[in-house]
């Protein structure tokens, strides 16, 4: 039946009445005397119930299913549903080549993963950088994105310049380069400190000859986060080199543990996300959930403990490398770290229980913890860099996966702790052995190398065998 129209009085209430006049049908009709239709449940009050099944129950498709839903959903929670299978398939379509890529990096060797270092350093500057750039304003400032990038170079030649040298690396390149180039490899250590300083200063000088009036600000507030960023991506990362050729391991636990960390809290989650404690987690990151982050924490634990019992089990991970060989043949005795013993827990004072397990084992329980309870909040500090800049990726490189910032914005603490760590309580053990004094006398230059051998003749009376005089 045709819905009588409201009279021209009641119309001209408001524009919004008239709107709504056509939605009150059913009511505006019995309110006219006429008698209303059988009631009829349409399609649309069928699926506003949530209730995806049919009426008659005899197997005929639901108004949702008919909708474009799922059995049992409506039209909208079915296209969230399907936006996150799509989502998870992208994830685990470009995801996969790149583990692959990491495992094939491993087995080729020590220096091939400080280079996916380096380049994850110079993806993860970009990216940051990147994050304040405003092409307006830095097409009148000459050469700034140039200074940024310097700033960039002068950091990391510094730093990987110390820590080649520290690590005798850089007398291995020069040894195994061309006469010409191992001599300017070996000068270059020599005054590495002066080309880092040299370049630093004029950089620096070239930042304050770029700035411009009405920029000042935009400029200055640039070039401090220019720095807090080599913060992030060089200095928390400078130790990444030592922990690599020191064995493999080092640098994978802290790698995986953050890996299964974040996918466990995912599933944890999903699986149980506010069922049983409905108090937000964080609001920089609504949609973790306490269940996901107590529940990442546990399996972490237990996965972490039988992951460093597997990849110590491999001569190749464990052993360290001291040349920069790019394909070298590594054959050690393992370190009594990786091997089982018996130790008192948690003291040989105060013994509560004894584990018979590999000590590193021990140090993943560790890293374990820091990995699920603080490493987390480098990925909550990348997330309040995008709420302030209103941008949901970081980049859009790989897909399902945004940037490498989106990647890697808990391993920045997770390798600092874990350098820290083996500094403290791996290495600081260790006693040096024959390989590692010719290693370092090796690494002297003549005049002192000449200088040291004659004060251990000196020292001892070296007549075929040395004993203290």
């Amino acid at each position: 039946a045709a819905v009588q129209q409201p009279p021209p009085d009641e119309a001209s209430e408001g524009e919004g009445q008239a709107r709504a006049a056509p939605l009150a049908g059913p009511m505006a009709t019995r309110r006219r005397g006429h008698s209303p239709k059988p009631s009829v449940r349409r399609e649309s009050e069928v699926s506003s119930d949530g209730g995806g099944e049919s009426s008659d129950g005899g197997g005929s498709p639901s108004s949702a299913t008919a909708g474009g839903a799922t059995r049992g959903l409506t039209p909208e929670q079915t296209k969230a549903g399907e936006s996150k299978l799509a989502k998870v398939l992208t994830r685990l379509k470009f995801g996969t080549p790149m583990i692959f890529a990491f495992f094939l990096l491993v087995w080729l060797g020590h220096p091939y993963m400080v280079g996916l270092v380096c380049l994850l350093q110079t993806g993860l500057f970009r990216e940051l950088v990147n994050v304040r750039y405003k092409p307006a304003k830095e097409r009148k400032v000459p050469m700034f994105r140039t200074c940024q990038w310097a700033m960039f170079a002068v950091a990391m030649v510094h730093v990987y310049g110390r820590v080649f040298v520290k690590l005798g690396l850089a007398h291995s390149v020069a040894h195994r380069a061309p006469p010409f180039l191992g001599s300017i490899v070996l000068k270059s250590i020599k005054y590495y400190r002066l080309v880092s300083f040299s370049a630093y200063v004029a950089v620096f000088i070239g930042f304050v000859l770029s700035l411009r009036p009405g920029l000042y600000k935009y400029q200055i507030g640039n070039a401090v986060w220019t720095v807090g960023v080599l913060m992030l991506v060089v200095w928390q990362i400078s130790g990444t080199t030592e922990l690599i050729f020191s064995g493999l391991v080092w640098f994978m636990l802290p790698c995986g543990l953050v890996v299964a960390n974040d996918c466990f809290a995912y599933f944890c989650g999903q699986a149980a996300g506010k069922k049983f404690i409905k108090a937000p987690f964080l609001a920089l990151s609504p949609n973790k959930t306490w269940e996901g982050f107590i529940g990442g924490f546990l399996c972490t634990a237990v996965w972490g403990w039988y992951f460093a019992e597997w990849i110590s089990r491999s001569q190749w991970l464990v052993c360290p490398q001291r040349n920069m060989d790019h394909f070298a043949i590594l054959d050690c005795e393992p370190d009594s770290v990786f091997q089982v013993q018996t130790i008192p827990w948690p003291s040989e004072d105060f013994v509560l229980m004894t584990l018979i397990c590999k000590p590193f084992q021990l140090h993943a329980a560790v890293l374990a913890i820091f990995a699920s309870v603080v490493a987390p909040f480098g990925g909550f500090f990348a997330s309040a860099i995008k709420r302030a800049y209103n941008i949901k990726d970081f980049d859009s490189l790989i897909p399902g996966h945004g940037g490498f910032m989106d990647r890697m914005d808990c391993q920045f603490l997770m390798l600092l702790c874990t350098n820290v760590h083996y500094r403290t309580f791996v290495q600081a053990a260790e006693t040096l052995s024959h390989e590692d004094l010719l290693r370092i006398i090796g690494a002297m230059v003549p005049a002192s190398r000449e200088n040291f051998l004659g004060k251990v003749l000196t020292e001892y009376n070296c007549t075929g065998t040395c004993w203290p005089a």
